[in-house]
């Protein structure tokens, strides 16, 4: 089993951490905690990660460095348009019933291939079909709203998928009643580097 629940820090106290990781990260002024060999050599046999994050596998959003924290500290879990599936809903109740992870964020990002991609109406081939569902759903969910139509879908999947997340029976949905887990959705804007906190 991992470390002891009752030690680990809130969702709030985390998602503050978290925030203000973030703001460094805009700013310029990283810390990079936990990067060097002694980092390394104090998880090496355990990990007591703070927060799971289910983003997107697109290689300019990187939550270690958006987040400016090190080795050990977010268990992350990526798969494109940040979506879920059984593999993914079993890394991220892996995270909470043995880690004890506190805070779940579910983070989408402006420019996401995957959600122009569907929303562009091209043809995914393979597997890549499966990430279409989903985004579907997401985009006639806001094809009203105001604003742009790709910002606007990011953030619905985000918010539908953390939505999901939260429901999830039967080990994610038990901590989040009981009160051990919270989950959230954002969203990472790539030109400025602000992680929003978004309404689900």
């Amino acid at each position: 089993m991992g470390p002891d629940a009752n030690k680990r820090p809130t969702a709030e106290e985390v998602l503050e951490k978290l925030l203000e990781g973030n703001n460094r990260f805009v700013e310029g002024n990283l810390l990079h905690p936990n990067h060097c060999q002694e980092s390394r050599q104090l998880v090496m046999h355990q990990q007591e990660p703070v927060a799971t994050i289910l983003t997107c596998a697109d290689s300019r959003v990187p939550p270690v460095d958006i987040f400016d924290q090190g080795i050990g500290d977010l268990f992350i879990v990526r798969v494109a348009g940040n979506i879920i599936g059984d593999h993914t809903l079993g890394s991220i109740e892996y995270a909470v019933a043995y880690l004890h992870t506190p805070l779940i964020i579910v983070m989408g990002h402006s420019s996401c291939g995957a959600i122009t991609a569907v929303a562009k109406g091209a043809s995914l081939g393979g597997h890549m079909a499966t990430l279409a569902p989903p985004i579907q759903t997401a985009i006639k969910n806001i094809k009203d709203a105001e604003g742009d139509l790709i910002e606007n879908a990011s953030k619905e999947v985000a918010c539908h998928i953390a939505r999901n997340i939260e429901t999830s029976e039967p080990i994610i949905a038990d901590f989040v009643e009981e009160g051990k887990v919270k989950v959230i959705a954002a969203y990472y804007d790539l030109q400025s580097g602000i992680v929003s906190i978004l309404p689900k």
